[in-house]
């Protein structure tokens, strides 16, 4: 769970709910609470919450991993936004590409960043981290592109590195000639994957290379 003051816990009406309501708690059970800024502690769940263990803390992982996706079709946004979150992706970031099917009006963007933030907590919650990623504002493509160290999910590419670890994925079309004119491009593999799947599998790899699961091999 988290909470705003990690030396004093509280609970929310929602997390009491989904606690209480959804994972069926019983009043003395253990919980571990996190600041969502990389501090913990082990407390006792029930109608307020005792603190029993002292605050620990997670440093933030060295290189940070940033997973751009074109927008897709409702419902998926949610899927790609949860996944990336269990997997332990730092930063999210919804972008329209050239081909991108769904456009968001101004209106719904903000409306989706609250949902999508809302949805990355719950998902953090759920598998247990200590920091809760950032979902950003849709932005352009042509935007987000110049952001530093960004770089393309596309077929054909060179293998993944963390030497590049904000990987952009591109919508159902593909990204366009113009989008990849003189940019950075990565393999996921040789099939040609739905946008959802590779965002998270963008994820994976990342995740698992930055945690030396799996180790680097070549360019």
């Amino acid at each position: 769970m988290f909470v705003d003051e990690i030396e004093n816990p509280e609970m929310g009406d929602e997390d009491d709910h989904h606690f209480g309501r959804v994972l069926r708690l019983r009043h003395g059970d253990r919980i571990t609470v996190s600041d969502g800024q990389g501090n913990w502690r082990e407390c006792i769940y029930g109608p307020t919450i005792d603190v029993v263990g002292e605050i620990f803390f997670q440093p933030k992982p060295e290189i940070e991993i940033t997973i751009g996706f074109a927008l897709v079709k409702k419902g998926k946004p949610e899927l790609i936004v949860q996944k990336l979150t269990e997997l332990g992706v730092d930063k999210i970031v919804p972008t329209v590409a050239q081909r991108s099917v769904v456009h968001w009006s101004e209106k719904k963007i903000v409306e989706n960043e609250r949902r999508l933030n809302r949805i990355a907590r719950e998902a953090a919650m759920q598998s247990r981290q200590v920091r809760i990623p950032k979902v950003s504002k849709t932005q352009h493509f042509s935007d987000l592109v110049q952001l530093k160290g960004a770089a393309l999910a596309h077929p054909g590419g060179k293998k993944l590195s963390l030497k590049h670890p904000f990987l952009i994925i591109g919508p159902e079309g593909g990204w366009t000639d113009e989008e990849t004119a003189g940019r950075e491009c990565f393999s996921l593999g040789q099939s040609i994957l739905r946008s959802e799947t590779a965002a998270i599998s963008a994820g994976v790899l990342l995740t698992s290379l930055r945690d030396g699961r799996i180790g680097e091999t070549g360019s």
